[in-house]
């Protein structure tokens, strides 16, 4: 983002820099392309600042290290956090794309399903203490196996707990819940 912010052409009023988050990658644009005095084939190589006061400040605050090495230090810290290469277009708007670990949005979306469903059973108890598995299923779009699993985690902290037999019972809340 520093980077962005260094190097984008700012003569160009009606663009503006941008950060957009997705699922599966974060793009970060600028106005501008790639300077006109360093080819694609030296990007990364060498360095030329369209904005010089623009990093004198972002280098008397501690922002940046020295001029030409902040494509380099992304890449080394981009390797070694075993992430996949940034993808750099340099058209027009220069934009720098990274991926983001599917598994890391996998237990994102699951952690968030998990917990909406989690407040949609309470609900559905709270209102309801009479409540059946297939009501559950109906209001969270979850399996069987998927209700019980979350029926079992929230007996398991102490949430909620089943008063009764399966036909003929009720769930209870917990005060603290």
């Amino acid at each position: 983002i520093i980077n962005s912010l260094s190097h984008r052409d700012y003569y160009d009023k009606g663009a503006v820099t941008t950060v957009e988050l997705f699922t599966d990658r974060i793009e970060i644009s600028n106005p501008g392309g790639l300077v006109s005095a360093i080819s694609p084939t030296d990007f990364g190589k060498r360095s030329h600042s369209r904005n010089p006061l623009i990093f004198f400040f972002f280098a008397k605050m501690h922002l940046v290290e020295q001029i030409g090495s902040g494509i380099n230090r992304m890449n080394e810290s981009i390797k070694a956090a075993n992430l996949p290469a940034p993808q750099f277009s340099m058209e027009g708007m220069f934009t720098v794309t990274f991926q983001r670990p599917l598994k890391t949005v996998e237990k994102t979306v699951e952690k968030t399903v998990e917990k909406n469903s989690k407040e949609k059973i309470l609900l559905l108890i709270k209102s309801n203490a009479k409540t059946t598995s297939k009501e559950m299923m109906r209001e969270t779009g979850l399996t069987r196996r998927g209700v019980e699993y979350l029926l079992n985690k929230l007996k398991e902290n102490g949430t909620i707990q089943r008063i009764g037999p399966d036909k003929g019972g009720h769930w209870q809340v917990s005060k603290s819940a």
